[in-house]
């Protein structure tokens, strides 16, 4: 359900704009649903585009594993790889030019 209450869409002052083409039945959709929740259509479009942008942000800010890939990615995390002979080198350069104080 689109919520009119919180968040208002119209205490806001409305100065930018969005223009859409649609055909006549995505505009007769639209319509109905305004009346059936006695708005005017830009209310609830408003409200509607903020309901879904929310949901794509939210759902696209996370990832859920599969059960096998939970499964490899902890078997990953509990077995590192060994370090690269890049890795190595850089380890001793860093011991030869840091002095830590013991």
């Amino acid at each position: 359900m689109l919520d009119f209450e919180n968040g208002d869409p119209d205490s806001e002052k409305q100065t930018r704009t969005t223009q859409i083409r649609h055909g006549d039945k995505l505009g007769d959709l639209i319509a109905r649903a305004a009346a059936a929740l006695a708005v005017d259509k830009s209310v609830f479009l408003r409200a509607a585009i903020a309901k879904e942008a929310a949901r794509v942000l939210e759902a696209g800010s996370r990832h859920a594993l599969t059960p096998k890939d939970a499964e490899l990615f902890a078997a990953a995390l509990d077995t590192p790889p060994p370090p690269t002979p890049r890795a190595l080198a850089a380890a001793k350069a860093y011991r030869t030019r840091v002095v830590h104080a013991d």
